[in-house]
């Protein structure tokens, strides 16, 4: 596999995890506001816009994975 190639793969992943930790401190805020009953839709959309972010960055992921050079 070429150099270029695995540092696609690594520059998405770190997309990936970084969408995930932002995902995560989202989650842990929403889930707070929720024991006192005060989340909006605002939060819930929040959370929808990361979860599809992560959909689309996991796709992209697994299309270039899937594309892999193979030297034979």
């Amino acid at each position: 596999m070429s150099v270029p190639w695995i540092e696609a793969l690594v520059a998405i992943n770190e997309e990936i995890v970084a969408c995930e930790r932002r995902f995560h401190r989202q989650c842990i805020l929403v889930a707070d506001c929720a024991m006192n009953g005060e989340v909006t839709v605002d939060d819930e959309m929040l959370l929808a816009s990361y979860m599809t972010s992560l959909t689309l960055l996991r796709t992209h992921r697994n299309n270039l994975l899937a594309e892999a050079p193979i030297d034979a």
